[in-house]
């Protein structure tokens, strides 16, 4: 009966929701020693080519990854394998491999294991947290590899016996998120993603986010006690995995809704008074959000077009992409935040100056700043725009009022410049560092609407590293601090007469809609696939105020 003991497990909440299922694991070789072999110099050649064919198999896996989660998830996430594939194949590590082999008279598991593993290192000892993470990335491609060479598969644990379900209807239970179980799993299906290792930008939060499924990450030695069947109550909002709970703790945990309530899902219009927006980063996300009818984009990450292409884009071609996102969404407003990046989204090609902090470094209106040919480039798209429908200009991680003044002197300009309709356009400014949320009255006397970017502003508040599975717990959306800070931004916006809405992960916690129209916050933005949940609590609320 030990096996049927409760227990309670804390992680790092990478994606909201709360669900109950059964578990499914998912377990996969991980070679974490391999013998090294002083291989005949008459072998090498054959062990070259298992090495070679190696290689192509896994090559030919990453990109029939690349194309399966490309249709059943989204092309930004497809992404990650073709990333994936390109590290593989770096001529670099090749022909490290290859030299070991051939020269060195290394065997061909050997040779995979130490080339990896070094850069794998190099990588776990940076101070960029999202280029630490990579190193999973780095430990997985190796993993794929050796299983090539050995001819080993991880695989679920129950797999070929009668009552597996290959993840279906489950919470799939592992130790990170693997290439194999991506290829061959249809994620619409899973119920919930628990993984031992991980942070907020690792491949199962991003699977999860994209998809809305509730997940946590960072769950230590949890493969231990579960088993293939146990029943799992996740909940992703507070970052908690319970194995086994009684029904007691279910009902706490997850109350049950009425019928009223289930039909209240399916809502389409929002409240008087109140709007579900989507948040998006390329063309699928957008038409998702049509889908759900949205009532608009209320942040669109223009980066994540550049982070895909993988260059600067010109003019011509911004203007093209920002008007199929337009089009996406006919007679509604997007909201085009301006390039966001450094801290967690470099941009390689840019070839920034490396820093210690890049999260406190050149980013958001600095970068923009310090770069005022990109800005102008991607203003004057969106004033190209502007001329044939009303378009927002979101300015990112803005510190204060003068420096958000220098961003509206150069947006302005742009706008007479290029003969833009004023009146079709207007900035706004993103709520996440502490300083400007201190300045909020002075902000809004220079834009036309607010936006509380709640992910960073947690962050920064309490000097989080919300990645950091050891201070994870510190990451907390329900302190007073914060909503307190919230509510001063809801006064300032109203003596305004402005707009704010909120467009970080928490407004699409469950129970978190009800707080947040409380205190004035009436406009929410979230992932698409969230949008159901959050118009079901506005219309709890709103009949609750009847």
């Amino acid at each position: 009966m030990e096996k049927f003991r409760p227990r309670e497990f804390t992680g790092l909440a990478v994606n909201s929701g709360k669900v109950i299922g059964p578990a499914c694991l998912y377990s996969a070789e991980h070679h974490k020693s391999v013998k090294e072999l002083r291989i005949a110099e008459s072998e090498t050649p054959a062990e070259l080519a298992n090495f070679e064919n190696a290689l192509r198999a896994c090559t030919l896996e990453l990109e029939t990854s690349a194309i399966s989660v490309a249709s059943k998830v989204g092309k930004a996430e497809a992404e990650i394998f073709l990333t994936q594939k390109h590290i593989m194949n770096d001529a670099v590590i090749v022909d490290q491999i290859r030299a070991a082999i051939a020269k060195d008279r290394k065997n061909a598991e050997f040779a995979v294991f130490e080339a990896f593993s070094r850069y794998e290192e190099k990588f776990m000892a940076m101070e960029n947290s999202y280029l630490r993470e990579r190193a999973a990335d780095i430990g997985e491609l190796r993993r794929l590899l050796l299983d090539k060479i050995n001819k080993t598969k991880p695989k679920f644990a129950c797999e070929g016996q009668e009552h597996c379900q290959l993840g279906k209807n489950r919470v799939i239970v592992a130790e990170e998120l693997t290439v194999d179980m991506m290829a061959r799993m249809n994620f619409e299906k899973v119920r919930g993603l628990v993984t031992e290792h991980g942070g907020v930008s690792s491949h199962a939060a991003i699977i999860a986010r994209s998809l809305g499924i509730p997940a946590v990450s960072g769950v230590r030695d949890i493969m231990r006690y579960v088993k293939c069947g146990d029943r799992v109550l996740l909940d992703g909002d507070k970052g908690i995995v319970y194995l086994n709970p009684s029904d007691e703790l279910m009902a706490r945990v997850m109350p049950p809704i009425e019928a009223a309530e289930k039909e209240d899902a399916v809502a389409l219009v929002s409240p008087h008074g109140m709007e579900v927006q989507a948040n998006a980063s390329g063309i699928d996300d957008v038409l998702q959000a049509r889908a759900a009818n949205a009532d608009g984009i209320g942040l669109f990450r223009t980066e994540i077009f550049f982070l895909k292409e993988d260059r600067l884009l010109d003019e011509d071609e911004q203007y093209a992409f920002y008007s199929r996102v337009a089009d996406g969404l006919p007679g509604k407003t997007v909201t085009f935040r301006l390039l966001d990046v450094g801290g967690d989204k470099p941009l390689p090609f840019l070839r920034i100056k490396k820093e210690n902090n890049p999260y406190l470094g050149w980013r958001g209106a600095r970068f923009l700043l310090g770069n005022p040919d990109i800005l102008s480039m991607q203003v004057r798209a969106l004033v190209r725009l502007s001329k044939r429908q009303k378009v927002r200009i979101l300015f990112p991680m803005v510190v204060d009022a003068a420096q958000q003044g220098k961003l509206i002197d150069a947006v302005r300009e742009i706008i007479v410049t290029g003969q833009g309709r004023s009146e079709n356009i207007e900035l706004g400014v993103m709520f996440e560092v502490p300083s400007a949320c201190l300045q909020a009255r002075e902000l809004y006397k220079q834009i036309d609407f607010g936006s509380v970017g709640s992910n960073d502003l947690i962050q920064y508040l309490f000097a989080v590293d919300r990645t950091n599975e050891q201070v994870s717990d510190g990451y907390d959306p329900h302190h007073p601090i914060l909503w307190s800070i919230l509510q001063d931004l809801v006064v300032a916006a109203h003596e305004a007469g402005k707009g704010l809405s909120i467009c970080g992960e928490m407004a699409g916690r469950e129970g978190m809609v009800e707080r947040l129209l409380a205190i004035g916050i009436s406009s929410l933005s979230v992932s698409p696939r969230l949008i159901g949940q959050v118009r079901r609590e506005m219309v709890r609320y709103a009949a609750g105020k009847k």
